[in-house]
């Protein structure tokens, strides 16, 4: 049993393994602000049919859906500069799209932004995208690497136990790193 266990550990750690990785780095860009990215942009237009919605955030989505856009529309980035108007953006991990509808008309024209970094700080939380196929598998991921890290901490623990001649230097790493994170996490909100 205890080697079927051990195999388990072992192989859920490294299946998990590459998440982990980007979520460090992902918490490391959110900490440091790494966001170069090209000032440009590449810029396109078309024409859509203006859909008939009465919300700005609905209209905006719509339009989206017709540019067959991914991404999410902040409903904080909404605004009509002049009265036929329409502005917002679409945001997905690695590129920022900023549109510009006229209603009247309904000639859009759209500046893409590509951000190298957001790739990876997008994902950090990601659970679904609008207008993705794949989105949803990155969710499925990131719920597989928490329950196997998750087995693999307790696990590790159990595995340490058994093993008598390391407990003392155990405890005192288990105290530290549970201690120190308490601290910090204290020292955060306080």
């Amino acid at each position: 049993m205890k080697k079927i266990l051990l195999d388990i550990h072992i192989y859920l750690s490294l299946l998990c393994a590459g998440y982990m990785v980007i979520y460090g780095i992902s918490g490391i860009s959110f900490n440091h602000h790494w966001q170069p990215s090209d000032s440009e942009g590449v810029r396109w237009e078309a024409t859509v049919v203006v859909p008939d919605a009465d919300e700005d955030q609905r209209l905006a989505e719509a339009v989206r859906d017709r540019l067959d856009l991914m991404g999410w529309v902040p409903f904080w980035r909404l605004s009509h500069p002049q009265p036929d108007e329409f502005v917002f953006f679409v945001n997905r991990p690695a590129r920022e799209y900023r549109v510009h509808l006229n209603q009247l008309t309904g000639v859009v024209q759209v500046r893409e932004t590509n951000r190298p970094f957001g790739a990876i700080m997008g994902l950090h939380g990601l659970r679904n995208m609008p207008n993705s196929l794949w989105g949803v598998t990155w969710g499925i991921y990131t719920e597989i690497s928490i329950w196997a890290l998750m087995f693999s901490v307790l696990s590790g623990i159990w595995f340490w136990w058994l093993r008598p001649a390391s407990r003392r230097s155990g405890w005192w790493l288990l105290g530290l790193g549970s201690g120190g994170s308490l601290i910090l996490m204290l020292l955060v909100v306080a």
